[in-house]
């Protein structure tokens, strides 16, 4: 029965503080991971998530091409889009449950190692309602860290049946699992470590829970702190949910306190993580809320949010002269372009468009921008030599497919607008445009 009642309360409080907005949209790199990714939206495309980076399916994804294989966590979303399609409030639903689930998997978890399910419930409550926990919980992308953790609690559970009971057929779920959480994100090598930190704790080697608590914060830290001192960069991007499964034992050091305080501190923690779910409604709101917390220089998270609303030229122009990296300076010079054609000034756009070629040569939406541009001036020739080459960049890029679809239906040359429109619609099966020109194209 205490079993059922701690499920109860964490799923309340989980659902109190999480719940999803009807309107939410999909923010930052979900628009990479998700919205433009093909490989969770076509099933023939289901088999490439076991081959690919994360990134990888999106061109357009720029200076945040990294090295992440995270198959496990790309075809979770399967799921989602199967049932949700595009509304990020599903996709946010089931981070949610996946959230409430880890917080049982705490209470289980220290109730088993320390023997008080008393201890256990108030660390799974202070871990529920935690500040830092919006970031995963409210961010599709960020499910990566609270799936890795699903798997990682898991097997640290059934480890330390093992080790309490003496039966090692509880290593085999052990070690399954933390592949399962390896497969969903890197950092669960370090889980590894948690492994080690129990099985002495277990053995009476950490005599005390606090000691245990500073480990376990420790161990969660180590990452960012060697990634940090590698690349500032990574380390900028990571921000607080990397710290998700070390807030575990931080929230096991709080649990120690008095009851009353523990309550205030369980009360205050779901008020502040309330009031900054408000602002995950759109990424409009997003920005004006990191905006007003960042400090100079702007953090990474405003720059990628700016990148796509901040119509301040001089701002813009800031940037670019102040940005080492040469992703980062080929995306604010396309950010410029995007505001001049915006404003219909064509001569200033190309300018913007071609400076962001010169520094990334790659850049496959200054190519398919450029290409609009030509169009607009009635050079046609020259089109569809700026949409040939993104072609030979990446010839599965839906923008430049659906370019050119638009290019040869406008051209009366209906069988290769038809070949273009199909094909940009088989990596992205949602985009309105390319399948309502595909109907209005004449049957042959």
């Amino acid at each position: 029965m205490k079993t059922w009642i701690a499920a109860f309360l964490l799923a309340l409080l989980a659902l109190g503080v999480y719940w999803p907005h009807r309107d939410a949209q999909f923010v930052l790199d979900d628009y990479y991971t998700v919205v433009r990714n093909p490989l969770i939206k076509n099933p023939s495309l289901y088999r490439n998530i076991w081959t690919s980076r994360l990134f990888d399916a999106s061109t357009s994804s720029g200076y945040i091409k990294f090295g992440y294989w995270r198959p496990v966590l790309e075809s979770s979303w399967i799921l989602d889009y199967r049932l949700f399609g595009l509304k990020a409030c599903g996709y946010q639903w089931v981070n949610l449950l996946i959230h409430a689930f880890n917080c049982f998997l705490v209470y289980i978890l220290w109730r088993g190692l320390f023997g008080s399910a008393s201890l256990g419930l108030k660390a799974a409550l202070l871990f529920c309602a935690l500040p830092t926990q919006e970031w995963v919980v409210r961010y599709v992308t960020g499910r990566g860290d609270e799936l890795s953790a699903l798997f990682a609690l898991v097997s640290l559970i059934a480890l330390t049946r093992a080790i309490r009971s003496g039966m090692k057929r509880w290593a085999f779920p052990a070690f399954i699992c933390l592949g399962l959480a390896a497969l969903t994100r890197e950092v669960a090598i370090s889980y590894l470590l948690y492994g080690l930190l129990i099985y002495f704790y277990a053995k009476g080697e950490v005599k005390s829970i606090n000691r245990f608590c500073g480990w376990w914060v420790l161990i969660g830290t180590l990452p960012f702190l060697l990634i940090w001192s590698i690349v500032p960069k990574q380390g900028n991007i990571l921000i607080w949910h990397v710290f998700y499964f070390a807030s575990a034992g931080f929230c096991l050091w709080l649990a120690q306190g008095r009851l009353r305080w523990v309550i205030i501190g369980i009360a205050f923690f779901a008020s502040v993580s309330f009031y900054q779910g408000r602002f995950w409604s759109t990424e409009e709101t997003l920005l004006r809320h990191t905006r007003s917390l960042e400090w100079w220089p702007r953090t990474v998270v405003a720059r990628q949010l700016l990148m796509k609303y901040d119509e301040d030229i001089p701002a813009v122009k800031g940037m670019i002269s102040r940005s080492r990296d040469h992703l980062i300076k080929a995306m604010w010079l396309r950010r410029l372009g995007t505001i001049y054609f915006f404003h219909h000034d064509n001569a200033l756009a190309r300018q913007a468009f071609l400076q962001a070629l010169s520094v990334a040569p790659f850049d496959i939406d200054s190519l398919d921008a450029l290409a609009v541009i030509a169009h607009d001036e009635g050079q046609e020739d020259r089109s569809l030599k700026y949409l040939d080459r993104a072609l030979t960049i990446d010839p599965s890029y839906p923008d430049t497919l659906r370019t050119l679809g638009i290019h040869y239906y406008l051209c009366k040359d209906f069988s290769r607008a038809r070949f273009f429109l199909k094909t940009s619609l088989f990596y992205d099966p949602d985009n309105a445009q390319a399948r309502d020109l595909l109907r209005a194209l004449p049957t042959l």
